[in-house]
């Protein structure tokens, strides 16, 4: 059985389950983040634990392809649909109660409704994806990997915190280019020290989640991680020079990113800035870089002589 045949669906449906996981998110982010409730009734903790999850499930289908053999996966279940049923109204009980804390009614009831909801979304997201007889079987046959996953998800979620550190002055160089790039469109701005920038329509701060640092160490972390997995056909000295230069135009990207969302509230709407400029727009884009970078760089990055080799030994029948 061939790899890339049993592998796809499994890496498909995880993208739907990333997918969903976004969209989880940032329904209520974008009303959490600005607001009294993120530092107060403990919905802050999701941000950093969000990114380690998204990097554990990364980690998950590498190491899955790294191993070297596949599973045949189930067909799409009709009790998969009953199951996402149960992620829309988990969510929308998480709805409801933020709601309720948002409208000052902080109630240990809505703070338990509100969490659950949450967290139990998105458990119940994985199931409608994969369907509980394929997440058995994975659990069964991947549980080694999945080990290694949480464990390789912990000690991404405590760089994620080392890192974050380095938010602030990062957060200056995005407010400067982004003020640069406004001043090109004939938009006049204020800076007001440390990271908040002024028009004559509205207010940005730019805060910690749109500073980059977070699809830094995303990527810093997954370039690390492929470069641990293909150690023994990596090309080191053009892995090590291309490192910077991909992290440059990653952080350069997310300037452009946040100047998009800022000329777009300023031209159309203000409450496009407000609404997706906290949210997980910043790891769609993450995403989009890292597929669009390992597409145009993999192949590089290893010696030529060692890829075909290995590709064929990955795809030969266990």
């Amino acid at each position: 059985m061939k790899l890339s045949k049993v592998t796809t669906p499994l890496l498909q449906r995880g993208v739907i389950f990333l997918g969903f996981f976004i969209l989880i998110s940032g329904l209520n982010g974008p009303r959490i983040i600005s607001s009294t409730v993120f530092f107060r009734d403990g919905f802050a903790v999701y941000g950093g634990l969000g990114k380690a999850a998204i990097f554990g499930l990364i980690a998950f289908v590498l190491l899955v392809r790294h191993r070297g053999f596949g599973l045949r996966l189930t067909p799409w279940q009709p009790s998969q649909i009953v199951w996402l049923l149960v992620t829309i109204g988990l969510c929308a009980l998480a709805w409801t109660n933020i709601s309720s804390l948002l409208a000052g009614e902080r109630t240990a009831l809505h703070l338990f409704l509100a969490h659950a909801g949450l967290t139990l979304s998105v458990g119940t997201a994985a199931v409608a994806c994969m369907g509980l007889t394929n997440t058995g079987m994975l659990l069964r046959a991947y549980w080694r990997e999945l080990l290694q996953a949480v464990l390789i998800a912990g000690l991404f979620y405590l760089f994620l915190l080392a890192v974050y550190a380095l938010w602030l002055p990062l957060a200056w160089i995005v407010l400067i280019g982004v003020r640069g790039l406004l001043a090109l469109t004939q938009v006049a701005t204020q800076v007001i020290p440390p990271n908040v920038l002024l028009t004559d329509k509205f207010g940005i701060t730019v805060a910690q989640y749109c500073s980059g640092i977070e699809s830094i160490a995303l990527f810093t972390g997954l370039y690390s991680l492929i470069g641990l997995l293909d150690r023994d056909r990596l090309n080191l000295r053009r892995y090590l020079l291309i490192f910077p230069l991909a992290l440059a135009v990653l952080f350069g990207l997310n300037i452009l990113r946040v100047f998009a969302l800022v000329a777009a509230g300023y031209y159309i709407n203000p409450h496009i800035a407000f609404s997706l400029f906290h949210t997980y727009a910043g790891m769609l884009f993450f995403i989009l870089y890292s597929v669009a970078f390992w597409a145009i760089a993999y192949r590089y990055l290893f010696n030529k002589q060692q890829l075909l080799p290995a590709t064929h030994r990955r795809l030969a029948s266990p």
